[in-house]
């Protein structure tokens, strides 16, 4: 079901023809850095493309094991259990990318480029590696993954009344940043 839910996402993304900016001009990727490989071309070759996204995807897929092995080496370290260690310094690792991204492109105006960015992401980590874990996992669910589960639904649920109601603001979203404080102080009773 998960990776189901991102082909149709992925699908109707894909067929939704091109963004318009703020002004409802079509948006085309004006302004966007060339492509490492050809730098001086205006429309870069597919097989330069190709190379350069599978390049960073290597990359990717090699700072995430080390990524993974240092966890597993620090929460032993300071006396959590992996997957603790993983619900609380992951969220960090993984998001903050995304969150510079955004804070860069909507500096530079490109605010369509920035909500493209963050909703991708965010539908490809809730259905992509759900999926995979649930395949390739024995799943236990224990307490402190109970607990991220209860807190990520509450969050979901105040964002999507806020959102509803018409009154998302920056201040309403400092209080849904609130419920990753929440998270981390419920799982001292949790992992004590």
């Amino acid at each position: 079901m998960f990776f189901a839910a991102y082909a149709v996402y992925f699908w109707r993304e894909m067929r939704g023809g091109p963004d318009t900016n703020e002004t409802g001009e079509r948006d085309q990727g004006e302004g966007l850095a060339p492509l490492k490989l050809q730098p001086k071309a205006k429309s870069p070759a597919t097989w330069a493309v190709v190379v350069q996204t599978l390049a960073a995807l290597g990359v990717i897929f090699a700072a995430s094991q080390l990524f993974v092995k240092q966890l597993e080496a620090v929460g032993p370290m300071i006396g959590l259990s992996s997957a603790v260690t993983a619900l609380l310094l992951a969220p960090i690792a993984t998001e903050l990318p995304e969150i510079m991204n955004a804070i860069i492109w909507v500096r530079q105006g490109k605010t369509q480029l920035a909500l493209a960015n963050i909703s991708g992401a965010m539908m490809i980590q809730a259905t992509v590696p759900s999926g995979l874990g649930l395949l390739f996992t024995s799943w236990h669910f224990s307490g402190p993954l109970l607990w991220s589960g209860l807190v990520t639904m509450a969050v979901i649920i105040y964002l999507l009344a806020t959102m509803r109601a018409g009154k998302l603001s920056g201040a309403r979203l400092g209080i849904a940043a609130a419920f990753y404080l929440i998270f981390a102080i419920g799982l001292v009773p949790l992992i004590g």
